[in-house]
């Protein structure tokens, strides 16, 4: 992205001091989705800067992929995908992962174990994460994912109302 455009998008919302321009610029297209699509602004950003800290062509040992690490090999052909290739290419565009993100998470909320605090623990750690070897792994993850979603909604709570 061009540093103008980036100024442009970052300068809608306040953002913390550590998120660097193309950062804010991430959040800003992850926010204004977000409300698009009625889901929480501040979860959807806690998720992205927990898996990704908000950057382009992250690829974890997993096979999950993008700002919101996405694992293809179980949301690939679910979300619509016939290969990998075409999977990364549609996750370099910030609205649609944002998407993808909502979809996973409106699945998770099908299941009785993935309600309130512990949504992020199932995003990261499917519906069966209590009986998880990772158990305590998946509970940091959801821990740190909730409290920045709440730090968040404190300190900048006009993100939900643009």
């Amino acid at each position: 992205m061009t540093t103008a455009l980036i100024m442009m998008l970052a300068t809608s919302y306040m953002f913390p001091s550590y998120f660097h321009d193309d950062q804010r610029a991430i959040a800003t297209e992850i926010i204004r989705e977000a409300a698009k699509l009625k889901e929480d602004p501040y979860l959807l950003v806690a998720i992205a800067w927990t898996e990704s800290r908000l950057k382009h062509g992250r690829i974890s040992s997993t096979g999950d992929y993008g700002i919101f690490q996405i694992n293809w090999r179980f949301w690939g052909r679910r979300i619509g995908h016939k290969s990998i290739r075409m999977f990364r290419k549609a996750l370099r565009s910030v609205p649609r992962t944002t998407r993808y993100a909502a979809k996973v998470l409106n699945e998770m909320r099908s299941h009785k174990t993935c309600t309130g605090r512990f949504l992020p623990a199932c995003y990261n750690g499917g519906p069966g994460w209590r009986r998880s070897k990772n158990k305590i792994s998946i509970l940091r993850y959801a821990n740190k994912v909730n409290f920045l979603s709440s730090s968040l909604r404190r300190r900048f709570p006009k993100w939900q109302q643009k």
